[in-house]
């Protein structure tokens, strides 16, 4: 379970500063609840071994808050009365206009958003690599939003983690075009050394490719997408021999498949 105070929850949430202790406690029972989510979502084996990986606890409370705060905003002052919802009354401040609280609510699910990515990117390479959430998390080569946004060329630079998910469908289909062409085998052992953390050399200019490839197909650049997958399969066969998963699948065999060569040397050699 992660300690958060109310001077950690308003380092985090700066639009918390200030806030009275009342505030602060009705948010409070919430933190539990969504740390569990957190467990359940993303964490899993790592829940609460934070010492194995550096800045992970810090990444985690800072989810924890910005997820509690996004969830709690709209209700924050809202009271049940004997007819119906009524808003806290206060004669010193006046209430915040509705457009003001949607932006400030986008804030906070972006940063959530972006934060997330970060937790993500310090889970590969760990134990975590090896769990269904990481397959849950991690189902695609372009799994964080800075990498959508490197490699699909977006002129905003508001991009976050919901465009991500926005453009899944797509990714999906860039990535079966990338495994008729190379084997499901050799693509599903791209995924499996992303999550590691452990390319090769060679493995890491394939990612590159093949990231370039599913960018421009989320473009609709279908050049540019022909051209790099072209290359995807080009530097695979040239480096047949380090891309041993791609070498042992049944689309390189059938691939580079020959006819039996009926020759005097062998002993089952018929005479014509």
């Amino acid at each position: 379970m992660i300690t958060i105070t109310k001077d950690v929850f308003e380092q985090i949430i700066s639009s918390a500063t200030g806030s009275s202790s009342e505030v602060f406690d009705m948010i409070y029972p919430h933190f539990t609840e969504v740390e569990e989510c957190l467990d359940n979502e993303l964490l899993g084996v790592m829940a609460g071994k934070f010492d194995s990986v550096p800045g992970l606890e810090e990444c985690v409370t800072r989810l924890v808050c910005l997820r509690t705060y996004a969830e709690q905003i709209p209700h924050l002052d809202l009271v049940l009365t004997p007819t119906g919802f009524g808003v806290v009354s206060n004669q010193n401040l006046a209430p915040a206009s509705a457009d003001r609280v949607k932006n400030l609510l986008q804030q906070v699910v972006n940063a959530y958003e972006d934060t997330y990515d970060r937790c993500l990117e310090m889970l590969v390479g760990t134990d975590w690599a090896d769990t269904a959430l990481a397959r849950v998390n991690i189902p695609n080569l372009i799994y964080t939003a800075r990498q959508l946004k490197l490699y699909a060329d977006f002129p905003s630079a508001d991009v976050h983690r919901s465009k991500l998910i926005e453009f899944r469908t797509r990714m999906y289909q860039a990535e079966e075009k990338i495994m008729q062409h190379v084997s499901a085998e050799f693509f599903e052992h791209m995924l499996e050394q992303a999550r590691h953390n452990a390319f090769t050399k060679e493995e890491s200019a394939m990612a590159d490719y093949m990231c370039k490839f599913i960018g421009f197909c989320i473009a609709k650049n279908w050049p540019a997408a022909k051209s790099m997958l072209e290359r995807i399969e080009n530097y695979a066969e040239s480096k047949v021999e380090v891309f041993t998963s791609y070498k042992d699948s049944a689309a390189y065999k059938v691939k580079h498949f020959e006819t039996y060569q009926n020759e005097k040397g062998d002993s089952t050699y018929f005479f014509g």
